[in-house]
C-alpha cells in the first residue's frame, strides 16, 4: 500500500493541500480552495481535498468529511487570520531590537510593532492596542545594562496584554525579569539571549521558543484545534518555506544540497525573502559594519505586493517606468499609461482579479520583478567605497550574497505567470554611490508546484523525501525551457 502525506497549508485566502507518495518521492497533485478561517476550517480543508480527489484519485473515496484522512501522514503550516503576530521590545534600535526582528521573522512571524529603550506608559497602550500573539523581549548583552529589561519587564506585568513573552535577553537578569512576569501572572519564556555579546546575534533558541508557543497556543487561538484530531499543525507558514529553503541549501547526511540559496515570496500583500548562507564580506581591503547576520534570514517587504499593495509599489518605483518597462520588454502587449492606471487600481480594489487579457500577465510581470527587484535589495548587504589611513577600502554592511549560485522564486505569480524568467532577472540599471550585493549571476528556478511548505513541513519526519522533492518539482526558469518566456534573454541569468 502507498504510503501517503497530505501537507496543509491553510492561508488567509486559499487553504492548499498537497498529496506525495512517501515510498517514491512522487509529487501525485495539489489543489485548494477557498480558506473558511472566519467561520470553520474544517470547511475550506474538506472542499480542497474533494478538488483533489477529483482530479488526482488520491483516495479510496470521495472525502465526505475528516475522516479520510485518518491513518495518513498529515502536516499543515498556517498563516491564517494574519499569521503569527510578534511584538518586539529591546534596547537599541540598531543593535537588540534589530536582533529580535532577525528572531522573530526567522520563525516566520510578522513584526506588528517594535519598541527601542525604555518602554513608557503611552507605548504599552500602543502595544495593547496592537493585540501581538506574544512578545519578544530583549536587551542588553550578557552581563551589561540589565535595568532596561528590568524595567520593561516592570511595565509588561502590569499591561493589559494576555499573551506569552519570550524573555531574550541579559542572562544575567533573566531570573529577576522572570520572577517579575510571573508574579503578575505573565506566561514567560526564558531562551538564550539574541545578543550575548556586542556584534553577535544567535537567533535560534528564540525562534525554536516561538515555534513551540505557535504549536500550543496560536494555532488553537486562530481556531485551527477544530482540525487537531487529524492534522498536526506544526509551523508557521514563513517559516516552513524557510525550513524548505535550508534543507535545500544544506542537503541531508547521504545528499547534498545546491549551497547558498535566496527564495523571494512575491504576495498580493507583502514580497518576503528567504537567504540561507553567511554572506561574509568578500574581497580585499574590506571593513565590515553593523550586525553579523544571521545564517537563515528571512525579511518582510509589507509595502510590495502585487495586488493589495500595487498602487504603493506603482508609488515606490514610479507609473512612468512601470509603463516604459511594459513597452520596452513586451512590444506586442504595450498599452497607455492610462489602462496601466486603470488595471494597477481595479487588482488593489478586487484583490481575486485574475489576468483576463495577455497584457494583464505582461503587467503582473512588470511588477512582480519591481517587486522582486525592491526586496532583494532591502534583504542583501551592500558596499561602497572609502578612503581609509591606510588607503581605498570596501566598506560593508549586511550579507555579501554576490556568489550565490541559486535564486527561486515562488507564489502564485510564479505558478501562473508564463513570465518566470522575467521576473527573476533584475531591472537594476544606472550608477549608485554603493553597491548592492546581490546575485551576479543565478541559476533561476520556480516553485511551480507550489511545493515549497511541503517539504518544509517533511524536512524533520522525511528529509530525504523533502529533499528530493525540491530537487524534483523546482522548475529551472530560462529561455531554454518551454514552460516560461523569458522577454531578454540576456537577464535571465544576471541580478
Amino acid at each position: 500500500m502507498t504510503r501517503l502525506a497530505l501537507l496543509i497549508d491553510f492561508g488567509s485566502t486559499f487553504t492548499k493541500v498537497v498529496a506525495v507518495n512517501l515510498d517514491n518521492s512522487r509529487l501525485l497533485g495539489h489543489s485548494q480552495a477557498p480558506s473558511t478561517v472566519g467561520w470553520d476550517v474544517r470547511e475550506g480543508l474538506l472542499r480542497a481535498l474533494i478538488a483533489l480527489h477529483e482530479r488526482h484519485s488520491v483516495f479510496d473515496r470521495t472525502p465526505n468529511d475528516l475522516s479520510v484522512l485518518a491513518g495518513k501522514t498529515v502536516l499543515a503550516s498556517s498563516s491564517a487570520a494574519g499569521g503569527l503576530r510578534i511584538a518586539a521590545v529591546g534596547n537599541v534600535p540598531g543593535l537588540t531590537v534589530e536582533a529580535a526582528h532577525q528572531a522573530a521573522l526567522g520563525a516566520g512571524a510578522k513584526i506588528v510593532g517594535s519598541s527601542a529603550f525604555k518602554l513608557t506608559a503611552d507605548k504599552i497602550l500602543e502595544l495593547e492596542k496592537l493585540r501581538p500573539d506574544m512578545v519578544l523581549l530583549t536587551g542588553g548583552i550578557d552581563g551589561g545594562d540589565g535595568a532596561t529589561i528590568v524595567h520593561n519587564a516592570g511595565l509588561l506585568a502590569h499591561s493589559a496584554l494576555t499573551t506569552p513573552i519570550v524573555v531574550a535577553g541579559n542572562l544575567a537578569v533573566r531570573g529577576e525579569v522572570a520572577a517579575i512576569l510571573e508574579r503578575a501572572g505573565k506566561e514567560a519564556r526564558l531562551v538564550e539571549n539574541v545578543m550575548p555579546c556586542a556584534g553577535t546575534v544567535a537567533v535560534e533558541s528564540a525562534r525554536e521558543a516561538i515555534r513551540d508557543l505557535f504549536m500550543e497556543r496560536i494555532t488553537r487561538a486562530k481556531g485551527l484545534n477544530e482540525v487537531k484530531e487529524f492534522v498536526q499543525v506544526v509551523l508557521p507558514t514563513p517559516m516552513a518555506v524557510l525550513q524548505a529553503i535550508r534543507l535545500g541549501a544544506e542537503g541531508t547526511a547521504s545528499e547534498r544540497g545546491w549551497g547558498d540559496l535566496l527564495a523571494v515570496d512575491v504576495g498580493g500583500a507583502t514580497t518576503d525573502v528567504h537567504s540561507i548562507g553567511y554572506g561574509v564580506p568578500a574581497g580585499e581591503n574590506v571593513i565590515a559594519r553593523g550586525l553579523t547576520e544571521a545564517y537563515a534570514k528571512r525579511t518582510v517587504e509589507g509595502d510590495l505586493g502585487i495586488r493589495f499593495n500595487a498602487a504603493t509599489l506603482s508609488e515606490r518605483v514610479g507609473l512612468e517606468k512601470l509603463a516604459a518597462d511594459l513597452r520596452r520588454d513586451f512590444p506586442e502587449e504595450s498599452i497607455a499609461n492610462e489602462a496601466l492606471s486603470d488595471y494597477i487600481e481595479r487588482i488593489c480594489d478586487d484583490t481575486a482579479t485574475v489576468p483576463q487579457a495577455r497584457w494583464h500577465l505582461a503587467a503582473d510581470a512588470v511588477l512582480a520583478r519591481a517587486a522582486v527587484d525592491l526586496a532583494v535589495a532591502r534583504h542583501v548587504g551592500r558596499r561602497e567605497r572609502i578612503v581609509a589611513r591606510q588607503g581605498e577600502a570596501w566598506m560593508h554592511s549586511g550579507k555579501d550574497l554576490r556568489d550565490t549560485r541559486t535564486l527561486i522564486g515562488t507564489g502564485g505569480v510564479f505558478a501562473h505567470n508564463p513570465f518566470a524568467a522575467y521576473i527573476l532577472s533584475s531591472s537594476t540599471s544606472g550608477a549608485a554611490p554603493f553597491e548592492i550585493l546581490r546575485p551576479r549571476r543565478p541559476n533561476l528556478c520556480c516553485d511551480s508546484s507550489y511545493v515549497l511548505y511541503a517539504v518544509g513541513l517533511l524536512s524533520q519526519g522525511f528529509p530525504e523525501v523533502a529533499l528530493s522533492l525540491f530537487k524534483r518539482y523546482l522548475t529551472v526558469a530560462d529561455e531554454e525551457n518551454p514552460k516560461f518566456e523569458a522577454r531578454n534573454p540576456k537577464q535571465t541569468r544576471e541580478m
